[in-house]
């Protein structure tokens, strides 16, 4: 394997690991209470804690997917020459 298909697949894991660790992360370092909530007086107590949670797994699984793509760009134009 060449040094470029190595270093798009290093990418890439990484990427997909943080995405795939993403509910686990934001439970570790709380990062659901940094989240704020619009709507939350039309919320009960419990919606707004779910809301949170899912906003903030979703924030880090965006990031994770972002850290992967141009592991995955490398990797396709490293098969292409």
């Amino acid at each position: 394997m060449d040094f470029l298909e190595i270093l798009s697949l290093i990418i890439m894991a990484v990427g997909f690991v943080v995405v795939y660790s993403a509910k686990p992360v934001v439970k570790r370092f709380g990062l659901q209470e940094k989240q704020n909530c619009a709507n939350a007086s039309e919320m009960t107590e419990k919606e707004v804690q779910a809301y949170k949670m899912n906003k903030a797994v979703f924030n880090i699984k965006v990031k994770g997917l972002l850290i992967s793509i141009p592991g995955l760009v490398l990797f396709i134009l490293s098969f292409k020459r």
